[in-house]
């Protein structure tokens, strides 16, 4: 009849004999079975060391976590590995929570439907059960509509997570850079918009009308000097944006009569909703605005503007940097 060794004992004889050092040597040529593995939130260390190693024996396995208890410790995550990676040296990453980093980039001037469609073929992202019509379940008041909740920036996370917990960050980051702009407006703004939600309007078509941080607080100054006068913004950007899937690149004298409620050469004001993510440089540059007098701007065919204080000076500008094109 075979006697069976106590394993307490057996551990013993096993370090006596062989050597910690000779044993992990052993361990360092152990192959990965996988080269991923999603690490659940509660998994203990010897089920990662079975899905990472199947043909290593519990013995091994209780010997590992006995001489180097801290790989017992593993990390909720995803990771990758390099095929010729030790068995060892990845169950050191998992304990060490060297996970797969995931990272989305909202660029600023997107919509929102640009957003979930990028979202689709993110790397971690799962759209199990969500769809787009849930987004106004993220937003807090007073966002009755998902256009310009989210901040333009990057996000980084670990483990896979569904979009809505993507958004859900993208929708906190904003508000925290929107009431921080609100709170450094100048008396300039407090005089012509009444909330933070018409800040966040004002930026992103500031957003849309440039590319060039250094133009932004010009381009804002413009905006509030207009709305201060009492003149229509009359900005083609919220044009376009009103006319939806409609708009095939080429803006028309028709579609700038066209009564919407973003055609800003029709309405009195801002339009309903921002019209874009904005990032937080438009935030700052609408809360600080550079107010000059000047209330028209044209595009110099070089990526920034033209400014001008007058329609007469806007009309030379328009004929030498548009028309004669």
């Amino acid at each position: 009849m075979q006697k069976w060794v106590p394993l307490g004992v057996a551990i013993a004889m096993i370090v006596a004999l062989v050597g910690a050092r000779g044993w992990l040597s052993e361990m360092q040529r152990v192959p990965l079975a996988v080269t991923t593995i999603e690490v659940e939130p509660g998994q203990t260390g010897h089920s990662v060391a079975l899905s990472l190693a199947p043909s290593l024996s519990r013995f091994d396995r209780v010997l590992l976590f006995r001489l180097f208890p801290a790989l017992a410790n593993v990390k909720a995550g995803q990771y990758a590995f390099a095929s010729n990676l030790s068995f060892v040296d990845a169950l050191r990453a998992i304990s060490e929570g060297d996970s797969v980093i995931h990272r989305f980039t909202i660029p600023e001037g997107l919509t929102v439907a640009e957003i979930v469609s990028r979202l689709k073929t993110t790397e971690g992202v799962s759209a199990s059960n969500w769809a787009p019509d849930d987004l106004l379940a993220l937003l807090d008041p007073p966002f009755q509509h998902p256009e310009g909740a989210f901040l333009a920036e990057t996000y980084l996370w670990k483990s896979e997570r569904g979009p809505a917990e993507i958004l859900s960050l993208a929708h906190r980051a904003l508000q925290d850079a929107l009431e921080a702009a609100w709170a450094a407006r100048s008396e300039a703004v407090d005089a012509v918009l009444s909330s933070p939600y018409e800040l966040l309007i004002l930026a992103s078509i500031v957003e849309k009308e440039t590319a060039l941080a250094i133009e932004r607080p010009r381009v804002a100054g413009v905006f509030i000097e207009r709305l201060r006068r009492g003149m229509r913004l009359q900005t083609d950007p919220t044009v376009i944006y009103g006319l939806g899937d409609r708009f095939d690149g080429n803006l028309t004298r028709a579609h700038l009569r066209e009564l919407t409620p973003y055609n800003t050469y029709r309405i009195d004001g801002l339009p309903p909703t921002p019209i874009a993510v904005v990032g937080p440089q438009a935030l700052l540059a609408v809360s600080r605005p550079e107010i000059t007098g000047e209330l028209y701007f044209v595009a110099d065919g070089k990526g920034g503007h033209v400014f001008a204080r007058t329609l007469e000076e806007h009309n030379d500008n328009v004929r030498k940097y548009q028309l004669k094109r």
